[in-house]
């Protein structure tokens, strides 16, 4: 049997001291705001009875915080501590905690422990190939990790959540891992597979573990709306894609690069810096990739027109032809 909310309750309720457990049962019995709870469903009870009226009156999650809650306000900080660590495999649905920037926009970089993780790697062996698990091993180990964790089975998308990478420099981290630490490379992933699957009609385990991990991003808008992005810039006219950040963000690419303005000017000089400091994976990288691709490629010669000289008000040899008259095919007598 899985772990259930009400069961951790009534553990954490089970370790308390009678004093303790009398001191919840009265802060229970005190709280004004609603739903409220009656002295006679609390006064006289066990441990399981107020751990069902927490439930049934509160329902399941609302009645964890509420435990949470009176635990910390009778300094049982530790009891609120472990019941919350024991209880989050039960609350957990398969959806990441997307990164944010102090701005609360979508972080594109990688978290340190994603650059930890990439550090710490041996170096890949090039002549080695690249060898995936079937798709049934990779869900199997998947419940594996949702059974170890507590989590409900029947919840497909938290099993999807469970699914490692079969490649790549994060290959064995879970989708949901992924997504919580770096949501430029996911984005990058998803977008290269696309591309991937319009040149070949293979099917493979790494081709399979690589449709789900795009099923899993396209659940989310905000991170389907950076492989938008990233997709964009594979088109044959890349420069139409808004530059996405900084003080240009909403001018295209091309026409930041092409703008005689000083200051814009100055901005794309600015990029042209950058190469070797920005992530892998951000807009700023596709930025600078895009100025210095510019820079190299050779400019259109501008075709050459034959120059006709303007003859208005000079007069002219051409005139409208005369229609001739036509010879009679008759003689006079």
């Amino acid at each position: 049997m899985g772990i259930t909310i009400k069961g951790e309750i009534a553990k954490s309720l089970e370790d308390l001291t009678q004093i303790n457990f009398e001191k919840f049962c009265h802060r229970l019995r005190d709280r004004r705001e609603e739903p409220r709870v009656r002295r006679r469903a609390v006064d006289g009870k066990s441990i399981l009875e107020v751990a069902d009226l927490l439930v049934s009156t509160f329902t399941e999650h609302k009645a964890l915080q509420v435990t949470l809650d009176l635990l910390k306000q009778i300094n049982c900080n530790e009891e609120a501590k472990a019941l919350e660590s024991k209880t989050k495999a039960c609350l957990d649905k398969g959806h990441p905690t997307l990164p944010r920037t102090s701005n609360g926009e979508l972080e594109t970089k990688p978290s340190q422990e994603a650059r930890n993780h990439v550090a710490g790697q041996r170096p890949l062996q090039p002549a080695q190939p690249v060898t995936a698990k079937s798709p049934q091993e990779v869900e199997a180990e998947a419940k594996a990790c949702v059974l170890s964790e507590g989590g409900d089975l029947c919840n497909d998308w938290l099993i999807l959540s469970r699914f490692m990478i079969q490649f790549g420099q994060y290959k064995g981290k879970t989708f949901k891992w992924l997504l919580e630490n770096n949501v430029g490379y996911a984005a990058y992933l998803v977008a290269s597979h696309q591309k991937e699957q319009k040149g070949t009609m293979r099917q493979d385990p790494l081709m399979a573990n690589k449709d789900s991990l795009t099923r899993y991003v396209s659940h989310y808008p905000e991170v389907w709306k950076e492989v938008s992005f990233k997709r964009a810039y594979e088109k044959a006219e890349e420069g139409k894609a808004v530059v996405g950040f900084g003080m240009y963000s909403s001018m295209t690419l091309r026409g930041l690069y092409e703008s005689k303005e000083p200051r814009k000017v100055s901005y794309v000089d600015f990029l042209r810096t950058m190469k070797a400091t920005c992530d892998p994976g951000t807009k700023m990288e596709v930025a600078v990739s895009y100025i210095l691709h510019r820079d190299t490629a050779p400019r259109k010669t501008p075709i050459k027109r034959k120059q006709v000289q303007s003859t208005r008000g000079q007069p002219t040899s051409v005139s409208w032809p005369i229609r001739k008259k036509p010879k009679c095919s008759w003689k006079k007598t």
